[in-house]
């Protein structure tokens, strides 16, 4: 990367320094310590901390409205690498433990619910074990993912409410990013099987290069080429490639599309970014502009993990 890219970088919101000291600079555990100060005090993380209710809730409730409710306001704050000895991040992550888990084991949006959905237990593995969710409670909602794969080793969020034959790109990656960090954080209950089916996902994926139909090599949803921040649930090549990254994994030729792709969006060393999907956001992080610090980081992460282990 540049010196005048990190310079630029440097001087964005402690969630993007924070970034570039862990992701480039290599920084010391103290002053990577630092900067996830400032992004309790500071800037993105301070103004999402503080759109947070008495009761300890986010806009009306678990699931409602996105995309300010509690369950994507949590898991924001785990993308930008807010402090997790966040005491009202652990209340608020406990009290869905206790309340929101359905009779199936997974996730609910209301308490008492019978059926929960694939993709927001997957989206709240990430952040629950990113912030140190108690294990002993996590361990219905690890029993409910292990059973949810499909036969072509990914997932899809309408089993078992309907017959699919089919896995979800974006429900597949939920379910990865959230076994990765369940991994990264050091759980041990049902660790081999967790690691194996999140090996089987990232072989569906691959299969399909990320974007493509493995029958006839054409673009699964267009969509999927687009530069969002923040994602939400919605499935992108960004993400996936970030993913694959964040969670160590080696190069491999079928991430080539991919990465060409990423590459040729590359202006000046920057990347832009997309319009943001609908509904209501707490605030502004980044507008659309074709020069994105938050993405930029991310390609640029992207592109050193992978020119290393190539």
């Amino acid at each position: 990367m540049e010196q005048t890219i990190l310079d630029w970088l440097l001087q964005q919101d402690p969630s993007i320094q924070y970034r570039v000291h862990r992701d480039f600079l290599k920084s010391r555990p103290e002053v990577l310590h630092e900067i996830q100060e400032k992004i309790r005090h500071e800037g993105w993380g301070k103004r999402l901390m503080d759109c947070q209710k008495p009761n300890g809730e986010w806009g009306e409730g678990y699931y409602r409205p996105k995309w300010t409710s509690t369950h994507y306001t949590l898991l924001l704050l785990k993308c930008i690498g807010f402090p997790q000895d966040e005491p009202r991040i652990h209340s608020s992550v406990a009290w869905v433990l206790d309340h929101l888990i359905a009779k199936d084991g997974g996730i609910g949006t209301m308490p008492h619910e019978k059926r929960s959905d694939c993709c927001i237990t997957g989206m709240f593995l990430n952040f629950a074990a990113y912030f140190h969710a108690d294990e002993e409670k996590l361990k219905p909602v690890i029993d409910h993912l292990l059973d949810q794969r499909l036969p072509d080793g990914g997932f899809n969020c309408r089993h078992p409410k309907v017959k699919v034959h089919h896995s979800s790109f974006h429900t597949t990656l939920s379910v990865n990013e959230g076994y990765w960090e369940y991994e990264r954080q050091g759980y041990r209950y049902r660790i081999d099987e967790v690691k194996s089916q999140r090996r089987s996902a990232d072989e569906f994926l691959l299969q399909h290069r990320l974007f493509l139909s493995d029958k006839d090599g054409r673009i699964i949803d267009p969509h999927f080429l687009s530069l969002h921040w923040p994602t939400h649930w919605h499935y992108d090549v960004l993400r996936a490639l970030e993913y694959f990254a964040d969670s160590g994994s080696p190069y491999d030729p079928l991430l080539n599309e991919a990465l060409a792709w990423l590459k040729g969006l590359e202006n000046h060393g920057k990347w832009p970014l997309s319009p943001p999907y609908p509904n209501k956001m707490h605030f502004v992080m980044e507008r659309t502009s074709k020069s994105s610090a938050i993405n930029t980081a991310r390609a640029h992460r992207i592109f050193e993990h992978f020119m290393k282990v190539e």
